[in-house]
């Protein structure tokens, strides 16, 4: 009963000074509503990367990239093509710790259907680079080891270029024009969208056309080398090893000519976490500042309240109020600010994530552990600001309160 009592005479005290009690709490929502906000676009970032990363072959996905070589090793240069088809091969047979192997060779041309001209990249590929990329078909079929043997004169294309070309026409089974040279619409690649504000990020996935590799080398290129080569690790947790045996593989192929770099996605998964702290870090600081200026408001408007109240903390005192009781009393007061101010910055926290989601660009996410951690420090904040006014009007000389004027 006691408690209920205080808490009654907590929010009736409030209540009687609405705008002192309002303004003391500004401070509170300002500084959970950035809190929730700055935390909430964070994550969204976070979940934004991790999602992009995942469309682009994830963190399983490596890259061997042409290396210059050093002045001494340029005397043997023609002992080694560079990297090519054969390559791949031999990288697939021969790596246990490797899934996929993906041969690219890209080139930009000049496409038409009907009259109607499109200029696009064009990627020979193999059916690898379906799996490796995260794309999936979703008319007809993609390129076929069939295909590659036969170096037909098949393509996948992409719904933009579908868009571009066909305008309304269905693509699959029509014949279209890539660099002067006849290719039959065999399938179709689903539509990626990924939106970050009102710009699509994944849009590029969309726009691109694959033949067979083989039709490419015989019929653009006339040789054998490789635009991209890319490696899909069974374990993300073996990639040392992966790279190790990339490395071994390869010497051997190149005559123990190092003219390639094994480039992994650790690197970039390290950056992108140590980013996220970072911001984290800064912009819960940011929010944290907001907050202790609140707890600073709330300690000052109860000081000033104590002094007002000096006589009527005599008056409880002398009626046999402990020093328990009026402590208690002034921290309840400072609960309620503070978690009062707490619901109400949650609740503009909301309203500003909303706001910001129509931001180009922006895309925050909610996470209830944020907003859980918002509120629970207001309510710190609160409790630890007002304990020296509830201790100061506690402390109080109860003759001395009766007396004040």
């Amino acid at each position: 009963m006691m408690f209920f009592s205080i808490l009654k005479m907590g929010f009736d005290e409030i209540r009687s000074h609405k705008m002192r009690s309002m303004l003391t709490m500004l401070g509170v929502i300002l500084g959970v509503a950035s809190l929730i906000t700055l935390f909430s676009v964070v994550e969204g970032s976070k979940k934004k990367s991790l999602e992009w990363m995942k469309e682009v072959g994830g963190f399983e996905k490596m890259s061997v990239s042409d290396l210059e070589l050093k002045n001494a090793d340029k005397l043997r240069i023609n002992r080694s093509k560079g990297r090519t088809y054969q390559d791949s091969v031999a990288l697939l047979a021969k790596c246990d710790s490797v899934k996929y192997v993906s041969p690219e060779v890209s080139k930009w041309f000049t496409t038409s259907y009907k009259g109607k001209n499109y200029r696009v990249g064009v990627y020979g590929v193999t059916d690898n680079f379906l799996k490796i990329n995260s794309y999936e078909v979703a008319y007809g079929r993609y390129i076929t080891d069939w295909d590659l043997e036969r170096r037909s004169r098949v393509c996948v294309i992409g719904t933009q270029v579908a868009k571009e070309l066909f305008k309304n026409e269905f693509p699959l089974g029509k014949d279209m024009f890539i660099n002067g040279q006849n290719f039959t619409v065999v399938g179709i690649i689903k539509e990626y969208i990924m939106m970050a504000g009102k710009r699509n990020s994944l849009g590029w996935k969309n726009n691109w056309i694959s033949i067979p590799i083989t039709t490419m080398q015989d019929r653009f290129t006339g040789n054998d080398s490789l635009t991209y080569l890319s490696v899909q690790v069974k374990d993300s947790t073996r990639l040392a090893e992966t790279v190790q045996q990339l490395k071994n593989v390869l010497l051997k192929r190149h005559y123990y000519l190092e003219d390639f770099s094994v480039d992994t996605r650790e690197e970039a998964a390290e950056r992108m976490k140590q980013q996220n702290i970072m911001y984290t870090v800064l912009l819960g600081c940011i929010g944290g500042i907001s907050l202790l200026v609140g707890g600073i408001g709330i300690m000052n408007i109860m000081l000033a309240s104590v002094t007002a109240r000096t006589r009527e903390i005599g008056i409880r005192r002398a009626l046999g109020a402990t020093k328990l009781n009026v402590l208690s009393q002034f921290l309840v007061e400072a609960l309620i600010i503070s978690v009062v101010g707490g619901i109400f910055g949650v609740l503009l926290g909301l309203v500003l994530v909303e706001l910001f989601s129509r931001l180009p660009e922006i895309v925050p996410a909610l996470d209830a552990g944020n907003i859980l951690l918002a509120f629970s420090f207001s309510v710190c904040v609160g409790l630890f600001f007002g304990v020296y006014p509830a201790r100061k009007a506690a402390n109080l000389n109860p003759i001395d309160a009766l007396r004040y004027e």
